[in-house]
């Protein structure tokens, strides 16, 4: 509803009371010309009454109210309709009348006026204006002083030519078409850090041609390192930043994570993930640079000076005549940020290392090494300058030949990181420090000593996998019993395992029979027959064996029948049939003859 001005609402007050005097039926034309009279409809003049006056009719409600007979399938499709066609710049660019035509020629049914599909749209928060209402946020602490530090670059109003401070004007730049800006070769850019747990706020300037790691790097020394006469210092443990730096700091990346620091990125055009940066870049606009006005400085140098002093005199509420103390709901009473963040305690303190550790750290890079049969593996951390050992006894998911990934710590006797994958793809990360306790002769001095003691090293993930499977394939026997047992060659799972007895009863489909092509091979390659006897020699051997002379009709069939020779492996069938023959009698001999063999 618009808006009624002061007259207007008075002019509802009167209706008010009006319409208590009004006798029984006398209320609807006093609604009505009052309607009239503001050029409204009966139903706002209602809402208006209820929402300025406090009056109502006090009719009961329709037991129907907020129903309707448009489908919410279809009043879901409508509204987002009218949402997939807001521009970029937030245009609406397709509205009720439009939208519910062009749904209606595609099946979708709606039945009421558009008035009152605007209406449906809005107690459903479909319309675009809800739409538009941003998310609600979910709030976030952090515990302790620089357990949580937020940073975001920002091109800044200042600029330097030859020597002399120029500030940029609406007029003659134009900020999100930097068309004139991209002329400047060095623009001056503005890093903030903001501790969220006391709202410490930490500006840096830099000149560069744009952002890059290099002056992100130099920015974090100076906010996270000890600067005279400034008490806050220190790495957090969390830090939020914007896409935009992460993916263009892969030497800040490296740095981060040898610092133990946790860096997210939030979404993108979410920049109020890190709001508390974000009024810190508008705190520093509105309260330090809105002085260089009427105080120019000449350089970065003279700039970032100022910057720095006015940092110390507004976190800690010293600016002469203006009260910067942080109020926040859950404050009893205003409370400076410096002081606020001296509750922070040695443990919550990690000082920053020298900048040329850090320097070698952002050099550094993630190494892959192989776990060795001692389940150990050596790695030259940089602020160690030789090659170290680390045993990795005791870590899940770890195993001898294992291929892990290593990074050296800042923080800790040269610590690293260790990471593996684990067995669905995520990965595990422990922190090590490198083996330290040996003898003279640099040898490991809790290793066990030969012929004095005996000791068993702790099982890998592999070595209990191993013992699940041999207590599976050998049930009830202990690890030496599994070993007599493979030496025996005993039949695992006590023999009662079918391996292959059931492919006999495996039923095969009827296959058709493929035709093949026979290989032509020499002649020489033929296998050979078996060897052929002139007649007169087989006709001996059998005469011998039958203790007979053939008869003249046998001698003529037998010499006709085998005049090319006998086969050497017939000739003992031949033997039997002669020798049949001779106990047959001799008219069946005379008239059969011999039988073909």
């Amino acid at each position: 509803m618009a808006a009624l001005s002061p007259e207007a609402c008075d002019y509802l007050r009167q209706t008010a009371r009006r319409l208590d005097a009004a006798e029984h039926g006398g209320a609807t034309p006093i609604v009505q010309e009052a309607a009239q009279f503001l050029g409204l409809s009966v139903q706002t003049m209602y809402r208006h009454l209820k929402s300025v006056a406090g009056w109502s009719s006090g009719r009961k409600a329709r037991c129907d109210k907020g129903s309707t007979s448009v489908s919410s399938e279809a009043l879901v499709t409508l509204g987002s309709a009218q949402r997939e066609a807001i521009r970029a710049n937030g245009k609406q660019t397709l509205f009720t009348t439009t939208a519910r035509g062009i749904l209606e020629q595609n099946g979708h049914a709606f039945g009421v006026s558009n008035g009152q599909l605007n209406r449906l749209m809005r107690d459903r928060k479909l319309n675009v204006a809800s739409q538009r209402v941003a998310a609600p946020v979910q709030a976030l602490r952090a515990p302790y002083p620089n357990h949580t530090h937020q940073i975001d670059p920002s091109l800044c109003l200042v600029y330097y030519l030859k020597g002399r401070q120029y500030i940029m004007r609406d007029d003659e730049f134009y900020k999100n078409k930097l068309d004139k800006i991209a002329k400047l070769k060095f623009k001056c850019y503005r890093y903030v850090c903001y501790d969220k747990a006391s709202a410490t706020v930490i500006p840096w300037y830099t000149e560069a041609a744009g952002e890059d790691q290099y002056n992100l790097f130099r920015f974090l020394m100076f906010a996270w390192g000890l600067q005279a006469g400034r008490p806050f210092q220190g790495v957090p443990r969390h830090l939020l930043w914007d896409k935009g730096s992460a993916n263009t700091s892969a030497a800040v990346r490296s740095l981060l994570d040898a610092l133990g620091v946790n860096h997210i990125t939030h979404e993108a055009g979410n920049s109020r993930a890190k709001g508390g940066a974000e009024n810190g870049n508008n705190i520093v606009e509105t309260q330090f640079e809105s002085r260089l006005r009427f105080e120019p400085v000449e350089d970065v140098d003279q700039l970032n000076a100022a910057a720095f002093a006015w940092t110390n005199a507004y976190c800690a509420n010293l600016i002469p005549g203006q009260d910067t103390r942080l109020r926040r709901p859950g404050l009893q009473q205003p409370v400076a940020r410096y002081d606020l963040w001296q509750l922070i305690t040695p443990e919550q303190l990690r000082v920053l290392p020298p900048v040329e550790v850090c320097q070698a750290f952002m050099r550094s890079k993630e190494e892959e090494r192989q776990v060795k049969p001692n389940l150990s593996i050596t790695f030259r951390h940089p602020s160690a300058g030789r090659t170290l050992a680390y045993s990795l006894r005791g870590f899940d998911g770890i195993n001898v030949g294992d291929l892990v990934k290593v990074r050296g710590l800042v923080f800790g006797e040269c610590a690293v990181q260790v990471q593996v994958e684990r067995y669905d793809g995520e990965p595990l990360i422990y922190r090590c420090e490198p083996e330290r306790d040996f003898d003279e002769f640099g040898q490991q001095a809790d290793a066990a000593e030969i012929g004095a003691e005996y000791k068993r090293a702790a099982k890998t993930g592999a070595e209990h996998a191993a013992t699940s499977m041999d207590e599976a394939a050998y049930p009830g026997l202990s690890a030496d019993e599994v070993k007599a047992a493979r030496a025996k060659r005993a039949t695992p799972f006590g023999g009662q395992l079918n391996a292959h007895g059931y492919l006999k009863d495996v039923a095969l489909p009827a296959y058709l029979p493929r035709q093949g092509a026979e290989i032509a091979t020499p002649a020489h390659a033929a296998p050979a027959g078996p060897e052929l006897l002139d007649p007169v020699t087989a006709m001996l051997r059998i005469v011998k064996a039958i203790g007979r002379h053939l008869a003249p009709e046998e001698n003529a069939f037998f010499m006709k029948r085998y005049e090319a020779g006998v086969p050497e492996d017939q000739v003992d069938a031949l033997i039997a049939q002669y020798a049949d023959q001779a106990e047959a009698p001799q008219p069946m001999r005379a008239a059969g003859g011999l039988r073909a063999v």
